[in-house]
């Protein structure tokens, strides 16, 4: 063999690896108190069996991840797919394969997790120029007829920062409606609900300009706006832990962006949270 062909061969292993084997969980890791295991796999690897079962709150239709965690040249846990639970039983429980992520094959031993609980940004936040009293932390607001749903913008779309983001998440890059509020500071808020035992959450954000971001109505934190020598290497992902600012049931996220004159970076808000819970009741 030539070496042309063995330098060929090695680019497309290398290749093979990076596509297939070698893709590893993303945005936050799975949580170390899941029980669940594979216990069998059916001949045609669509069906799988796992020991989570009814006492655990699994349901039917419940979504889960499989991992396998000791990859040789790995140094995280490798995603090798999602599954969907088709029947609950007593001891063991029957899913179907949804999505395949790896090319390693599901095998007994692999672990099985709750598939996160995705927040992002979409047409459905709202959004305003002047706050509200309780923006940060009501579930409901007097006014809120006021606030005008969000709109997609596709001015970041093309940097690789927000298309890695919006693939991962699919979370949409945000903007208040009124084109002429580009110099403005707006204010976006969203209300979820999640009903499930928490274990992580991790929230990424690309802001469009200085930012402060809040959940039920505490801080978390700050994102900077670039000066013009600065805007070679933005937009970069800004990440935040936030599982101790999250709560079982509702919860309010809330953005305020600082825009004038002199901001030198596209409008537009991209983010999303991702929570990994429990399914112990």
């Amino acid at each position: 063999m030539g070496k042309k062909h063995i330098l060929f061969l090695l680019l497309s292993i290398a290749i093979f690896n990076f596509l297939g084997c070698a893709h590893s969980t993303q945005n936050i890791k799975p949580s170390d108190n899941s029980k669940g295991y594979v216990l069998y796999v059916f001949a045609k690897r669509t069906e799988i069996m796992i020991d989570y079962n009814k006492s655990d709150g699994l349901s039917e239709g419940t979504r889960l991840d499989v991992f396998r965690m000791n990859v040789e040249g790995m140094d995280e846990p490798v995603k090798l797919g999602e599954v969907i639970v088709q029947k609950v039983g007593d001891k063991m429980s029957k899913a179907k394969l949804a999505v395949i992520t790896s090319s390693l094959k599901m095998e007994r031993g692999d672990r099985v997790f709750t598939h996160p609980i995705t927040i992002v940004t979409d047409e459905s936040w709202i959004s305003r120029t002047n706050p509200e009293t309780g923006w940060k932390s009501e579930y409901s607001l007097p006014n809120e007829r006021d606030w005008a749903k969000c709109r997609i913008v596709s001015d970041l779309t093309n940097k690789p920062a927000v298309r890695q983001l919006m693939t991962d998440t699919e979370a949409k890059p945000i903007w208040y409606p009124n084109i002429t509020s580009k110099s403005e500071d707006i204010f976006f808020r969203k209300v979820f609900v999640i009903n499930a035992d928490l274990t992580d959450a991790r929230l990424d954000i690309i802001c469009g300009g200085r930012a402060n971001i809040y959940l039920n109505d505490s801080w978390i934190g700050e994102i900077k706006e670039p000066i013009k020598e600065e805007l070679e290497d933005w937009p970069k992902t800004e990440t935040f832990k936030v599982k101790s600012f999250l709560r079982k049931g509702k919860n309010v996220i809330a953005v305020q962006v600082f825009r004038d004159q002199r901001s030198v970076v596209p409008t537009a808000l991209i983010m999303s949270i991702k929570i990994q819970t429990s399914l112990h009741k």
